[in-house]
């Protein structure tokens, strides 16, 4: 079999960009005598790594996917062309994307499948496109997607009911599909390395901190969550924001800003910016938890991250969180504010609390793999049978 892997979203930084870079070197370890063929943007050719014995294709185009992309759907039609192009023409038994986020019409190919993480856009969509031109071009986009894919795949059971709902797809078009920590996140020793890495960051070795790691887009929720911590940490406790101020999704991070000014917080609030793993692993084995608030996730690989290294995590009761975390983390509702403070007063004044949770966190860790993850998509393809149907121009 000869499968087509779009990477245009491979040098993304984000949680979608982090689930097809791990799913692909996965699918290099268990590719079982198949032939995998990657389209990568020639922009981002020299930033992505390509498992070996994969043949890649460098596709050209004026933007890299990983940036038009974007919540104001600046993407070109030539450039999305241009990969439909050198798909149709790479003799594919069927086309594997990732992610929706880096969609393009495919035709002659076999079988599509196409990863769509959550509803996110359909149930918030005020909370995720900065105005009616991104709102419209990914509708367009994920439509196509969705009528073009032979089989659907997301990350939690939730997430495949919310899909099932909005788009009135049958059970058999949506499957499930794991997501995993990278083996990067794991219990390391404090020592020189760890306390160099807390320092790099605003934090000093030894504090007790509590930990947010991901976009800084308003369905994170973290408005309410600086007013929670405002209302519920001691004095030496802070919190660590990290984020990445260049996202190309939308952002209120000047809000963010505004509203720790505002609470007073700036002495115990600090903003990292963006954090590679070699850092990351070192943030989260240190934190007291790992807070995620969200008003919605399809899967959410900080809080599995956190938990291979050994660290318990407060988290909202939306989306997929409590289906991710189970008994590893402490929950409340988004949208209460006195639940969130609760949960936070609760873990930071019970050691024993965090000690039960964070040995909990580290075995439930061990479920998710990517290679796991990585033959549930091959077990996804073999199921669809050969030559589903081919889609001509």
């Amino acid at each position: 079999m000869r499968i087509g892997v779009d990477g245009g979203c491979l040098s993304n930084r984000r949680g979608f960009g982090r689930f097809s870079r791990s799913l692909l070197a996965a699918l290099g370890r268990v590719a079982d005598g198949r032939e995998f063929v990657v389209f990568v943007d020639r922009p981002s050719l020299d930033h992505v790594e390509v498992p070996e014995g994969f043949e890649t294709v460098a596709v050209p185009v004026r933007e890299a996917p990983s940036l038009a992309a974007s919540a104001e759907g600046r993407r070109r039609v030539a450039d999305l062309l241009a990969f439909s192009r050198a798909a149709a023409g790479a003799k594919l038994d069927a086309m594997v994307f990732p992610s929706s986020y880096s969609f393009f019409p495919v035709w002659n190919v076999g079988r599509v499948i196409v990863t769509i993480f959550d509803a996110l856009p359909l149930i918030y969509p005020d909370l995720v496109f900065p105005n009616r031109r991104g709102r419209l071009f990914w509708t367009v986009k994920e439509r196509v997607a969705v009528h073009s894919a032979d089989r659907i795949l997301t990350t939690s059971e939730v997430s495949r009911r919310d899909l099932m709902r909005h788009y009135r797809l049958t059970g058999d078009r949506v499957g499930l599909i794991e997501a995993a920590p990278d083996p990067i996140f794991r219990p390391l020793p404090s020592g020189p390395a760890s306390d160099e890495a807390i320092r790099r960051y605003g934090l000093r070795p030894g504090e007790r901190f509590l930990l947010y790691v991901g976009g800084l887009s308003p369905h994170k929720n973290l408005v309410r969550l600086l007013q929670a911590f405002a209302r519920s940490a001691p004095s030496e406790v802070r919190l660590a924001i990290v984020g990445d101020f260049g996202d190309v999704f939308l952002t209120h991070a000047p809000e963010l800003q505004a509203e720790v000014e505002r609470l007073g917080m700036s002495h115990q609030i600090v903003f990292t910016g963006f954090v590679p793993d070699v850092d990351l692993v070192h943030l989260y084995g240190r934190a007291e938890a790992l807070v995620q608030p969200s008003m919605l996730e399809g899967f959410g690989l900080p809080p599995v991250e956190a938990m291979a290294c050994g660290t318990p995590v407060l988290a909202s009761t939306a989306g997929s969180l409590p289906e991710v975390v189970g008994e590893a983390g402490l929950f409340f509702e988004p949208t209460d504010l006195d639940a969130m403070t609760r949960a936070i007063a609760a873990l930071l004044g019970d050691r024993d609390t965090r000690s039960r949770l964070a040995d909990v966190a580290l075995h439930r860790s061990a479920r998710f793999t990517w290679d796991a993850a990585a033959r549930q998509l091959l077990e996804h393809l073999d199921s669809l049978g050969p030559d589903t149907h081919l889609r001509v121009a």
